[in-house]
């Protein structure tokens, strides 16, 4: 949002206080100051009059003019097209130094004395307005020849632009800052007065015939003008080009300096265009499919409010003007514009933060600037439809405000600042106030916001500094414990080679759908992402870390073990907290153990690094769930029984999409990973022994098999098992070799060879019995 110094000095009260002060308090309330810009026009620049124009004798591009610049009357030489007798122009004086740092000097131009120059926008510094020379009006002030330009306030102004949250559409115009300056610096605001000149002989009912059908949940005001003269006035055109305003018409002009001061939303239309050549336009305002409010006149839909118009419907060359004003709520129209795709114009931005709704407020605005400027005869009386705004009703002690705030705020300054902001109080009693919540404040609904905006006008510095008191029954809480497992998991990662990296948790949607996962359900999708690429919330961390891997290789990395925490989400929008390991790569820095050639990261190996940062699990084959997991190379990690996530390695196709090499990727729910209470087990005091198992099982079985076979099974004085070798040669056919070591101990004794005996023929027995094995 930008607002120059004197356009706010139309709103509020601004007498004794500087630009610099007036940027503090900006900061100090909330509206961040993005940057300060001082327009400053140099000295002996003065107003000139332009009392003849001849064309030079020797160039065709030049014109001879004589202006009188009040002590004398000179010739100057200029090339601009649209200088001519009668105007007045900003002339740069001999001995002048202009922005860009030239001086301006006796000079002869083809053989003609020139003494000066007629300046165009951009060689006083500001901002272009068109081609040649700038030329002047009064509607900057009295227009004094010979006067200096940089005595002209208007002309000589500061550009704030703020840099506001998209919940403030309330400040998206210069009364919605001025509204906020006047209570930051407790200075009042001007009155607006304006009164209507109506004909009332020319009422609006003669060329409009207004309806509407359903109740759609907008507001919308028309009225009508004819215009007689449509000058743009040199003060409207530079305010404009300070904000950045574009306007395509003079017409649309008027319409953009309105709604930029007022912050409602106006739209204008040729009569012609809507009437059809009937003496009547016939304006239906219906409720569209999609629950928004739409315009149709002559049967087809001209508008749909606070989104679009069709510019077939606006003013060309009509000289009588529907002008419409209208309101939609934020919240109704932005999911809709998302879900249906819908085309939007400029306005749209400024209805989708929330516009003004008052009206009645933004038309006079814009009559106002009608009869400043312009020659415009106003039609009487208005057609109009709308929708009241239930009130948000809400209350709020001072003990309320001291426990979130911590200090102590007087109830007469809370319902003073209330009542500055616009609260409607209704009363107070026992230390408690009710109001309600301005129309124009759609960002506030609950208390807490209420708190929020007494503390940015309290300030913030004016809070004293004092250490939190608070009270706890119990300090060791779920969030504690999952804090202090996430820190440690952090620790252990980075302690084995991890880099910690954090991202959005916003992706992009179409991502997610390549990937094979379902993005959130459309009525709980986001309703005003960040950016379309941004516009959906991740299932899985990975989907993100992708990026950071093909940044890290785009940078040569060789070797690149990168981990995060963070939250999913699932279709239902539910939130899950994960921790994701990712390794792609080489998988050990080069030296002089490799030759300098170290072999790229491999499943065990991979494995082996997870497990050194969660500890011990258990791999179960799995299919793949996604895209993102490779077909024959992924398993669940299940940690006592109980599956706590995937490990796989990246499909070829993604991987290649993204140019990484090998690449593979963990990814856990942390609160399943999160530690429980675990049983101390008695250590044996007897050396255990170690026997191995060599057995013939056929090629199709598995390990998770044969875990399952023994699992539960065994006597307890085995305390654990595993493969150690595997082997398959042409003599053994369909079969395969497998050994398994058993490591048996005994808290009471030292074993007996018998008795390890029995326990290896009971587990051969085992094996014989649910898997087909023999001894080797």
């Amino acid at each position: 949002m930008i607002v120059t110094r004197t356009w706010l000095e139309e709103w509020v009260d601004l007498e004794g206080i500087t630009t610099d002060e007036i940027c503090r308090k900006l900061n100090a309330i909330g509206l961040e100051v993005d940057s300060l810009t001082r327009c400053r026009i140099p000295e002996k620049i003065v107003v000139g009059y332009v009392k003849s124009c001849e064309k030079h004798p020797d160039a065709d591009k030049l014109s001879v003019c004589q202006i009188d610049l009040g002590t004398a009357t000179r010739q100057i030489v200029c090339g601009a097209k649209n200088i001519a007798a009668g105007q007045y122009v900003p002339v740069a004086t001999v001995g002048a130094v202009m922005p860009g740092g030239m001086t301006i000097k006796h000079a002869k131009l083809r053989g003609v004395e020139s003494d000066g120059m007629v300046c165009s926008a951009t060689e006083l510094g500001l901002p272009r307005m068109g081609d040649g020379i700038l030329v002047l009006d009064d509607s900057v002030g009295p227009l004094e020849v010979g006067r200096e330009l940089r005595e002209y306030p208007l002309l000589n102004d500061d550009i704030v632009e703020i840099e506001l949250t998209a919940n403030r559409g309330d400040c998206l115009s210069i009364h919605g800052v001025a509204r906020e300056l006047s209570v930051g610096l407790d200075r009042p605001m001007k009155e607006f007065d304006y009164e209507e000149r109506e004909n009332e002989a020319k009422g609006i009912g003669r060329i409009l015939q207004f309806s509407h059908q359903g109740n759609p949940p907008i507001s919308i005001l028309y009225r009508a003008v004819d215009i007689e003269k449509l000058p743009l006035p040199l003060l409207m055109r530079l305010r404009l080009a300070w904000v950045d305003e574009e306007a395509g018409s003079p017409l649309d002009a008027y319409l953009a300096y309105a709604t930029h001061a007022s912050g409602v939303i106006l739209r204008e239309y040729g009569f012609s265009k809507l009437s059809g050549g009937e003496p009547k336009a016939k304006v239906l305002l219906k409720k569209l499919p999609n629950g928004l409010g739409g315009v149709e006149a002559g049967g087809r839909l001209v508008s749909i409010v606070g989104i679009n118009q069709e510019a077939s419907a606006k003013a060309e060359n009509d000289t009588t003007i529907l002008l419409e004003a209208s309101y939609v709520a934020p919240e109704l129209i932005a999911p809709v514009v998302k879900k249906e795709n819908l085309e939007t114009d400029p306005l749209y931005y400024r209805t989708s933060r929330g516009s003004e709704p008052d009206l009645e407020f933004g038309m006079r605005v814009l009559l106002k600037t009608f009869d400043a400027f312009a020659d415009v005869e106003l039609y009487a009386g208005c057609s109009e439809y709308s929708v009241p705004k239930e009130p948000v009703t809400l209350d709020i002690s001072t003990e309320q405000v001291e426990a979130l705030v911590g200090q102590r705020v007087a109830l007469a300054t809370i319902v003073n600042i209330l009542a500055k902001l616009g609260f409607a109080i209704h009363k107070t009693e026992e230390g408690k106030v009710i109001f309600d919540v301005p129309s124009f404040r759609h960002d506030i609904v609950n208390r807490q916001d209420v708190i929020e905006e007494i503390v940015r006008i309290v300030g913030i510095d004016n809070i004293a500094a004092k250490p939190m008191r608070f009270q706890e029954a119990n300090r060791i809480t779920y969030d504690l414990a999952r804090y202090r497992f996430i820190r440690d998991m952090r620790l252990k990662a980075v302690a084995n080679g991890f880099f910690e990296t954090v991202h959005y948790i916003f992706c992009d949607n179409d991502r997610l759908k390549e990937l094979g996962f379902e993005p959130v359900k459309e009525e709980k999708a986001l309703l005003n992402p960040i950016t379309n690429e941004m516009d959906g919330l991740r299932p899985s961390l990975m989907v993100t870390m992708l990026d950071s891997l093909q940044r890290n290789v785009a940078m040569s990395k060789r070797r690149i073990p990168l981990f995060e925490v963070g939250r999913v989400f699932d279709s239902d929008r539910n939130e899950m907290f994960h921790l994701l390991l990712a390794y792609s790569g080489e998988k050990e820095p080069a030296g002089v153990a490799n030759a300098g050639k170290p072999e790229p990261i491999d499943f065990a190996t991979f494995a082996d690094k997870v497990a050194a940062v969660i500890g011990a699990f258990e791999l179960r084959a799995c299919e793949a769930k996604n895209a993102l997991m490779h077909p024959y190379q992924s398993a669940e990690i299940v940690v006592d029984g109980e599956t706590i996530g995937v490990l796989a390695k990246l499909h070829p196709t993604v991987a290649a999409k993204y140019d990484l090499p090998d690449t593979y990727f963990a990814e856990l729910e942390v609160p399943k990973l999160q530690a429980r209470h675990v049983n101390a087990k008695a250590i044996s005091a007897f050396t255990p022994v170690q026997r191995d198992l060599s057995v013939v099982v056929p090629q199709s079985t598995t390990y998770a098999q044969v875990r399952e076979a023994l699992d539960g099974r065994l006597p307890e004085l085995v305390e654990r098992f595993f493969p150690i070798a595997l082997y398959h040669d042409e003599s053994l056919g369909e079969e395969m070799s497998l050994t398994l070591r058993f490591v048996i101990s005994s808290l009471e004794k030292t074993l007996e060879e018998q008795e390890i005996n029995a326990i290896m023929d009971e587990a051969l027995a085992l094996l014989e019995k649910c898997c087909g094995a023999k001894l080797r």
